[in-house]
């Protein structure tokens, strides 16, 4: 049987066609297409020379290109990550007090601080590098029609993002005053049963996070007197 087997294939071999002679009697059949394998006169005397694939230059090329990619990926993704802004929170930032001068200082820059009566002033420093962050002013004032509990917080670092920053997105009013652009809005009642509002004031690119409690339902003529000359 094993005989047998070993005449078949080898009547098979015999009869098979080498491929390249096949396809040059065969060829007008298939247009477009080129025997890459086939061989042709070069004009090098008798020498019979095999076309190059010339597919394996450009997918080297592709390969390598990949390779020098991946290496410089983690770079460029560091760096990507620190071009982003580094957004802070309570816990990377510490509070002490003004000093005097330090106190006369932000009057001076913002001097509606000297109504404030019963004033205390901190400042919040970055925890890394000792930075100014905030500097946080509460005091009260008295008038005729109403009595105001405020707190200031002076904005210093953009990237603090303290406890209640995000109440003070989108406030509902908003007026221009003496270059001051004020954004307010109603908290309703505290635990005290006063009036609670948030306001958001930004002149020159400075911004103050205020918060205000006071007997009377409006903050209009707290506004008028802060921000009036």
């Amino acid at each position: 049987m094993a005989r047998f087997e070993r005449k078949i294939q080898k009547r098979l071999k015999e009869e098979t066609e080498d491929f390249d002679v096949w396809f040059e009697k065969n060829k007008e059949h298939f247009p477009g297409f080129v025997n890459a394998e086939s061989e042709e006169e070069e004009p090098q005397g008798t020498v019979k020379l095999k076309k190059k694939k010339f597919w394996i230059i450009p997918t080297a090329f592709v390969l390598v290109a990949l390779c020098v990619f991946l290496c410089f990926l983690p770079m460029i993704l560091n760096n990507k990550e620190n071009s982003l802004p580094l957004y802070f929170g309570d816990e990377a930032v510490y509070g002490l007090d003004l000093t005097e001068q330090e106190q006369e200082d932000i009057k001076s820059e913002y001097p509606f601080i000297s109504k404030l009566t019963l004033a205390t002033y901190r400042k919040l420093l970055r925890t890394e590098d000792e930075s100014l962050v905030f500097m946080i002013i509460r005091g009260e004032i008295e008038t005729e029609n109403d009595y105001y509990f405020v707190t200031m917080q002076v904005e210093f670092n953009p990237y603090y993002n303290f406890l209640d920053k995000a109440n003070y997105e989108n406030l509902e009013a908003v007026i221009e005053l003496d270059d001051n652009l004020i954004h307010y809005e109603s908290q309703g009642l505290d635990s005290d049963e006063l009036y609670w509002y948030y306001m958001l004031t930004e002149s020159n690119g400075q911004r103050i996070y205020w918060e205000v409690h006071c007997f009377e339902e409006s903050i209009e003529e707290f506004i008028q007197i802060i921000f009036s000359e």
